[in-house]
Protein backbone atom coordinates (compact mmCIF):
# COMPACT_ATOMS: atom_id res chain seq x y z
CA UNK A 1 0.00 0.00 0.00
CA UNK A 2 1.25 3.55 -0.67
CA UNK A 3 2.60 6.01 2.06
CA UNK A 4 -0.58 6.72 4.31
CA UNK A 5 -1.10 10.59 5.52
CA UNK A 6 -2.38 10.89 9.17
CA UNK A 7 -4.67 9.95 10.60
CA UNK A 8 -4.71 7.07 8.87
CA UNK A 9 -2.27 4.42 9.24
CA UNK A 10 -1.91 0.81 7.96
CA UNK A 11 -4.12 -2.08 9.63
CA UNK A 12 -1.72 -4.03 11.92
CA UNK A 13 -1.96 -7.72 10.50
CA UNK A 14 -3.08 -9.05 14.22
CA UNK A 15 -5.89 -6.57 14.41
CA UNK A 16 -7.19 -6.63 10.49
CA UNK A 17 -9.11 -10.53 11.46
CA UNK A 18 -10.99 -8.71 13.83
CA UNK A 19 -12.16 -5.54 12.01
CA UNK A 20 -13.38 -7.83 9.46
CA UNK A 21 -15.39 -9.92 11.74
CA UNK A 22 -16.84 -6.86 13.01
CA UNK A 23 -18.15 -5.86 10.16
CA UNK A 24 -19.65 -8.86 9.08
CA UNK A 25 -21.19 -8.88 12.33
CA UNK A 26 -23.11 -5.70 12.06
CA UNK A 27 -23.85 -5.46 8.20
CA UNK A 28 -27.12 -6.20 7.46
CA UNK A 29 -28.76 -8.13 4.81
CA UNK A 30 -29.28 -4.85 2.69
CA UNK A 31 -26.17 -3.33 3.11
CA UNK A 32 -23.91 -2.37 0.07
CA UNK A 33 -21.13 -4.51 1.55
CA UNK A 34 -23.82 -7.06 2.58
CA UNK A 35 -22.24 -10.40 1.35
CA UNK A 36 -18.69 -8.93 -0.25
CA UNK A 37 -15.12 -10.02 0.04
CA UNK A 38 -13.56 -7.40 2.23
CA UNK A 39 -9.94 -6.73 3.76
CA UNK A 40 -8.91 -3.98 6.11
CA UNK A 41 -6.06 -2.12 4.76
CA UNK A 42 -6.08 1.30 6.84
CA UNK A 43 -7.87 3.04 9.81
CA UNK A 44 -8.67 6.00 10.86
CA UNK A 45 -6.61 7.10 14.19
CA UNK A 46 -8.86 9.51 15.80
CA UNK A 47 -12.33 7.92 14.45
CA UNK A 48 -13.49 4.10 14.01
CA UNK A 49 -13.17 4.43 10.56
CA UNK A 50 -11.50 1.53 8.54
CA UNK A 51 -10.51 1.75 4.87
CA UNK A 52 -11.81 -1.87 3.68
CA UNK A 53 -10.54 -2.92 0.46
CA UNK A 54 -13.41 -4.65 -1.31
CA UNK A 55 -12.77 -7.62 -4.41
CA UNK A 56 -13.33 -5.84 -7.64
CA UNK A 57 -10.91 -3.33 -6.99
CA UNK A 58 -13.58 -1.06 -4.97
CA UNK A 59 -12.51 0.56 -1.32
CA UNK A 60 -14.69 1.49 1.08
CA UNK A 61 -14.67 3.88 4.17
CA UNK A 62 -16.37 2.40 7.34
CA UNK A 63 -17.63 3.91 10.42
CA UNK A 64 -17.70 0.78 12.55
CA UNK A 65 -20.60 1.45 15.43
CA UNK A 66 -18.53 -1.44 17.78
CA UNK A 67 -22.00 -2.77 18.63
CA UNK A 68 -20.85 -6.36 18.11
CA UNK A 69 -24.51 -7.12 16.15
CA UNK A 70 -25.93 -6.83 13.05
CA UNK A 71 -27.28 -3.32 12.20
CA UNK A 72 -30.92 -2.37 11.73
CA UNK A 73 -30.89 0.18 9.04
CA UNK A 74 -29.31 -0.83 5.26
CA UNK A 75 -27.22 2.92 6.01
CA UNK A 76 -25.67 1.67 8.70
CA UNK A 77 -22.47 1.09 9.23
CA UNK A 78 -21.85 4.56 7.76
CA UNK A 79 -19.90 3.64 4.55
CA UNK A 80 -18.19 6.01 1.58
CA UNK A 81 -17.53 3.93 -1.70
CA UNK A 82 -14.38 4.99 -3.69
CA UNK A 83 -14.25 3.37 -7.41
CA UNK A 84 -10.26 2.77 -6.83
CA UNK A 85 -7.23 3.35 -4.28
CA UNK A 86 -6.46 6.67 -6.28
CA UNK A 87 -10.29 7.63 -6.25
CA UNK A 88 -9.79 7.04 -1.71
CA UNK A 89 -6.17 8.92 -2.21
CA UNK A 90 -7.42 11.51 -4.22
CA UNK A 91 -11.14 12.32 -2.58
CA UNK A 92 -10.59 10.52 1.24
CA UNK A 93 -7.16 10.34 2.94
CA UNK A 94 -6.40 14.32 1.51
CA UNK A 95 -9.26 15.53 2.98
CA UNK A 96 -8.67 13.98 5.79
CA UNK A 97 -5.43 14.83 6.34
CA UNK A 98 -6.16 18.48 5.77
CA UNK A 99 -8.83 18.45 8.36
CA UNK A 100 -6.32 16.58 10.44
CA UNK A 101 -3.64 19.01 10.03
CA UNK A 102 -5.33 22.14 10.88
CA UNK A 103 -6.74 20.61 13.99
CA UNK A 104 -2.90 20.75 15.30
Amino acid sequence: MTDLLEPWKPVEEQRRRGLEKELKRELPRDHALAGKSVRAVAVRMDRDDVLFEVLGGVYAVVHLTWTGRRERSSECPLTQLFSSLQDWLERGMAPDHEEFSLGD
